[in-house]
């Protein structure tokens, strides 16, 4: 006859512990002018004026993947190693011809915050130079102007915004299953 084991009454917490401290891979996607142009017509027919405080059902539903309720609910730590890579894609009416910018990187540990909007904490820039970080999209213009040639428009853009992270606390990582559970269960009914 086999033994039974004892009932260990926290094995519960121990296991959502365990989960909670893993490290994820949390991502997001989204197109860039899609998130602006949808948030922006939601404001201005809702009479919403703070863009900060957008409610997370309009946010949720132009950014896809794990990453955008992890930021929102505050579920991770917000200083990151944050990866980010796009794809800007460029027509040409003159001569017919199109082009796609491709572009990645991983910034050093910063806040999202200081990802979006710039901060001190100096970027290297290849070849020993090393220069402040200006936010992303002061980043993506001066890196586009770049390499963009004259007389090509952008079509769209494609992005991703990736980190490998551990939850905050077991209830945080409760609330980022039941967050997820919730929103696919909202896509399934619309």
């Amino acid at each position: 006859m086999s033994k039974r084991k004892p009932y260990n009454p926290k094995k519960l917490q121990q296991l959502a512990l365990s989960k909670a401290h893993q490290l994820y891979t949390l991502s997001m996607t989204f197109m860039v002018d899609d998130v602006n142009e949808s948030i922006d017509k939601w404001r201005s027919e809702n009479n919403w004026t703070e863009k900060e405080s957008t409610p997370k059902h309009v946010v949720y539903e132009v950014y896809h993947g794990d990453l955008i309720i992890c930021l929102r609910n505050e579920l991770i730590p917000l200083v990151q190693e944050w990866f980010f890579g796009i794809d800007s894609h460029y027509y040409n009416l003159e001569t017919d011809e199109a082009l796609t910018v491709p572009y990645q990187f991983t910034t050093p540990l910063m806040s999202f915050e200081e990802f979006r909007f710039g901060s001190e904490i100096k970027v290297n820039r290849g070849h020993g130079l090393k220069t402040r970080w200006k936010g992303i999209n002061d980043e993506l213009n001066q890196m586009l102007l770049a390499e963009v040639p004259e007389g090509f428009i952008r079509v769209k853009s494609q992005a991703l915004l990736q980190v490998k992270t551990k939850f905050n606390s077991p209830v945080d990582y409760q609330h980022f299953i039941f967050a997820k559970q919730l929103r696919d269960a909202s896509k399934k009914a619309a």
